[in-house]
């Protein structure tokens, strides 16, 4: 691999040795001023949020200051050169931002209605503090590779990209294909059915062939091999190139249909991503102009989204619900993971003993199938649905909540920290990103960052398509 492979804006350029592997001086990584400007901003928010007099106001306020301080945050960190930018733990950041001080820019009065000042108050505070550890865990590790020899995996050839590509979107979507006995128009009237009632659907429990479904985590690393196969798609042939992108706009289409918001923007994210990260050089033209119309798009898409996984997109067409004065959302909103937090907080440990280590045990052993492990638990000794009076539907309150659940404000400071560590550790494969293929896994963990900002339980889940990756081209199974 050259030199000639890496981005020229790089903050620090890659010396290459006499042995021809590539070293990068630096990763990616925070600035001591950017995050100083950050956790200026929340403390500022600290200080300004109890001035407003309701609920609305208090978050609004918090979003501001907090918006503005990320804002600052990214430009100190952007004059180390654009690609200082590609950093999971300012993915992490922006995650959480948007899941739970995003959507009060916009009015939200039926917030008002939901919380009061103080279960607010609570919230803001865990959300600053959890803000707060991963602006610091993140300079827990330094941005040096280790003093070991660096080892990469070496670059593969367009065609074997195309083959891994081809191999990972026939094991993803394998469960559900034999759900539908391989008919693909059963598959998209599935996908555009109501939301869980997907002949794929898992049950509860499951057995040997639900099992098959753990191979749709595959499907999660088809967008960042999308994005670095598109800047190498003049390698490919007309019918490779089709294909690609046919099998990215499934992917697209499956995650809009499930009205799963979260799912469907990472998607986007790390296609992003895995193209920024390979252009050989950036432009305003090839980086700006995907970048607004990625937030344009996923932005109209996520506000629809909303309103139809309740019924499914066949029928919010159909019935055009959209169209219909008072059916619909007048602002934009997330999930009100805000408002789902007050109740928790005021749960532990005046009503439940915080669960400890219990919550580190059930994010462990998550990912092991139950046809594997009869005896698994079920979840929780007590649910966040249970906490918060939820009958029938999911509850989330960001990992916030759950590291509230385990330990209270320490828990919260104390996972704010790892996660931004772990952030840190994960920018080092940049150090180690000698070839695209690197940079597919590299692009790959922003899914497992962004989704564990949404539920810490799903890290040790998110992770198996990056172990899968890995497996596959250290055991040579791709060439």
């Amino acid at each position: 691999m050259t030199q000639s492979h890496y981005p020229s804006n790089l903050p620090i350029q890659p010396t290459v040795e006499p042995n021809g592997v590539t070293r990068l001086l630096l990763a990616p990584h925070p600035t001591l001023s950017g995050t100083s400007c950050l956790l200026a901003g929340l403390i500022l928010a600290f200080t300004l949020y109890p001035s407003a007099a309701t609920p609305t106001g208090m978050a609004r306020i918090s979003a501001i200051a907090v918006g503005i301080a990320l804002l600052i945050n990214i430009f100190f960190d952007s004059r180390k050169g654009f690609y200082n930018l590609f950093r999971t733990d300012l993915l992490c950041l922006l995650g959480l931002y948007g899941l739970t001080l995003l959507e009060f820019l916009f009015p939200q009065e039926e917030f008002n209605l939901a919380v009061d000042t103080i279960q607010t108050a609570q919230s803001l505070d865990m959300v600053l503090l959890g803000m707060a550890g991963l602006a610091l865990g993140r300079h827990l590790v330094k941005p040096k590779p280790s003093a070991s020899q660096v080892k990469n995996f070496g670059n593969i050839s367009s065609s074997t990209l195309f083959r891994l590509f081809v191999i990972s979107a026939s094991l993803g979507f394998l469960y559900m294909l034999l759900s539908v006995q391989f008919n693909p128009i059963a598959l998209i009237n599935a996908m555009i059915g109501p939301r869980f009632a997907e002949p794929w659907a898992r049950g509860k429990y499951g057995g040997w062939f639900v099992f098959l479904s753990e191979l749709a985590l595959l499907i999660h690393a088809i967008p960042p091999m999308f994005g670095v196969m598109w800047n190498r798609r003049n390698n490919l042939s007309n019918l490779q190139k089709w294909t690609t992108v046919g099998i990215f706009g499934l992917v697209l289409f499956q995650g809009f249909t499930s009205g799963t918001r979260n799912i469907f923007v990472v998607y986007v994210a790390t296609a992003l991503i895995g193209y920024l990260i390979t252009l050989p050089r950036h432009t305003l033209r090839n980086t700006l102009f995907p970048v607004l119309m990625a937030v344009v798009m996923t932005s109209f898409l996520s506000y629809h989204m909303l309103e139809f996984r309740g019924i499914g997109l066949r029928n919010y067409i159909t019935r055009q619900v959209y169209l219909q004065q008072g059916e619909t959302r007048e602002t934009f909103s997330v999930d009100y993971n805000l408002m789902s937090l007050g109740p928790v907080i005021e749960a532990f440990p005046e009503q439940h003993n915080f669960l400890g280590s219990e919550v580190i045990s059930w994010a462990l052993v998550k990912p092991i199938p139950r046809v594997l492990w009869p005896g698994k638990p079920e979840g929780l000794s007590i649910s966040i649905e249970e906490v918060v009076g939820a009958d029938g539907w999911t509850v989330a309150t960001t990992f916030i909540g759950e590291s509230y659940m385990m330990a209270g404000e320490f828990g919260v400071l104390a996972m704010a920290l790892f996660f931004g560590s772990l952030a840190a550790w994960w920018n080092r494969r940049a150090i180690r990103g000698s070839s695209d293929y690197d940079l597919v896994i590299y692009a790959l963990g922003f899914f497992g960052a962004a989704i564990t900002m949404r539920s810490m339980f799903w890290l040790t889940t998110a992770i198996l398509p990056v172990i899968a990756l890995v497996i596959f081209r250290k055991f040579r199974l791709v060439r």
